[in-house]
Formats: C-alpha cells, sequence, structure tokens
C-alpha cells in the first residue's frame, strides 16, 4: 500500500476512491497517483494533421489542469500525503494496466457503480476489467458507500493457495484501521457432510491462526442453500464495513464458460470490495 494507483473518469464515485486511497496513503505513509485517460481526436472532421494535433494538445492541458484542481480539492486537509497527476491515452485498460506495472503500483483503488443482483451484467466496466486482468490488488469502491473508517473486514475463502498471502495483506489493511478480521467459509448445505465441513473448517482455520499467531483471527462456517444470496446478504449475519476475497486464475475453458463470482460481488455491495489475485496458480 505504498503506492497507489487511482484511475478516475471525474465521477463523484471516483473521487470517493480517491478519498479512501488518500486515507490509507495516509496511514500508511504511501504515496497516490491520480489517472485519467483520455481518447485523442483522430477524426477527418477535423481537417488537417496539425489542427487535430493542436486540438489534442489544448485537450491534454485543460484535462491536466482538471487533475490537479480535483488533486487540491481533495487533498486540502491531507497535505501530507503525496499526490502525483497522469494523463494517459487509449486504449483505457491497457493503458491503465501497463502503466501500474511500469510504475511498480502495489494497490489500484476505483469507483464502481453497482447493480441488483449477480444475474445482470455490466458490459464495458473499467473497473471489473481491471480487477480481472491485473495482478495487483484492488480496491473496489462502490457509489453508494459513505465513507467509514473499517472496523470489521470479512475475507471470504474457499480454501485457496493464495490465503496466506491475501491475509498478510488484509492484516496489513486492518492494522492501520485497527480493524478486526473475521474469515468465512459458505458450503451448501447437505446434512451427510456438516461434521466433514466442520472438520475441515477448524483444521483450515488452526493453520492460518497458527501462521498469524501475533494476531486474533475469526473464524465463522456459514451453511447455505445459495452461496450467492448468501453473499449478497451478508451483512445481516456478519456486520461488515469491507470485504475482501481472492481473485483465482482460470483456465481457457473457465474464462470463456464461467463468469467472475469475485468480480460480480463488486455490484452487490455498497462496502468496498478488496479483490487480491492468486498469483501461485
Amino acid at each position: 500500500m505504498q503506492r497507489i494507483l487511482v484511475p478516475t473518469d471525474f465521477s463523484p464515485t471516483a473521487e470517493k476512491a480517491f478519498h479512501f486511497a488518500l486515507d490509507i496513503a495516509t496511514k500508511s505513509k504511501g504515496t497516490v497517483i491520480l489517472y485519467h485517460v483520455y481518447t485523442p481526436v483522430e477524426s477527418a472532421f477535423i481537417d488537417s494533421e496539425q489542427k487535430r494535433k493542436l486540438y489534442n494538445t489544448q485537450t491534454e492541458t485543460n484535462l491536466a489542469k482538471r487533475l490537479q484542481r480535483l488533486a487540491k480539492k481533495v487533498t486540502a486537509h491531507t497535505a501530507a500525503v503525496p499526490v502525483s497527476t497522469v494523463l494517459g491515452r487509449t486504449p483505457i485498460i491497457d493503458n491503465i494496466l501497463g502503466f501500474a506495472e511500469h510504475n511498480q503500483v502495489t494497490l489500484i483503488v476505483m469507483g464502481t457503480q453497482g447493480v441488483s443482483g449477480l444475474k445482470k451484467t455490466i458490459i464495458g466496466s473499467v473497473a471489473a476489467r481491471i480487477a480481472e486482468k491485473t495482478d495487483i490488488p484492488v480496491l473496489l469502491v462502490p457509489e453508494k458507500f459513505e465513507w467509514k473508517e473499517p472496523e470489521q473486514i470479512v475475507f471470504a475463502t474457499n480454501y485457496q493457495k493464495a490465503d496466506k498471502q491475501a491475509l498478510s495483506m488484509i492484516l496489513s489493511l486492518a492494522k492501520i484501521y485497527g480493524a478486526a478480521v473475521t474469515i468465512v467459509h459458505l458450503y451448501k448445505v447437505y446434512a451427510m457432510e456438516k461434521e466433514k465441513e466442520q472438520t475441515d473448517f477448524d483444521t483450515y482455520a488452526y493453520s492460518l491462526q497458527r501462521e498469524f499467531s501475533d494476531v486474533k483471527l475469526h473464524f465463522q462456517l456459514l451453511e447455505s442453500s445459495s452461496v450467492t444470496e448468501t453473499m449478497e446478504n451478508l451483512d445481516k449475519k456478519i456486520p461488515y464495513d469491507m470485504m475482501t476475497m481472492v481473485r483465482r486464475k482460470k483456465n481457457f475453458l473457465e474464462k470463456f464458460f464461467i463468469k467472475s463470482f469475485t468480480t460480480n460481488m463488486a455490484y452487490i455491495t455498497n462496502r468496498p470490495l478488496l479483490i487480491v489475485p492468486d498469483e501461485e496458480e
């Protein structure tokens, strides 16, 4: 969390993400890069290459000034955080991913707009596509989120190899906020397998607590007839301020046939969602 990238389209939701990134940077003594990608004009309607170049130059100047005004506005009370503003050119996804990789970004913070229900899809969502492709942790801040320091962080797990790596980052975030961490596993209700589920979960919990012995972790195993519905309403069972999940890498067939449950969670929660990529698979 030492070098945080905040892509912005100047929307109120993106500004919420910027606020959150600044708060993390303040507490972790990090830096923030406020980043905007625009599409230069290449249309023949601007009838000469020289005029197009002049138009694009003026557009870049105006956007750079707008970025600086936004940075000045939001950082008015957080002057201690170094904030740089950068303007990039489309294609937006490749540009953001490339910039983050080449500039050693350790966390991407983005705003996202939600819909009701996992069955609905968002076409062309930049935040979802970034979270799906990048090897950098992404914190998604929903449009309905009202600022509140996270006091309860939920880590939803399916016993993945990357859990320990992800938990290290989650605990770093929890530490700067003094937040508690609850590790949750959901399983579908099959009466004959309840005992085995509990045994597996207890073994997993013991292993993690032993690995992170200097921190008190909380664990909760939840029965669910529908994992999707339970996740949508998880806050009613376990009050939380932030959810974290590992994004598992998929093979070709999985990419073709299966939409990412982790990414879709961004659209059904009104709380921030931290997605940590699985780098081990």
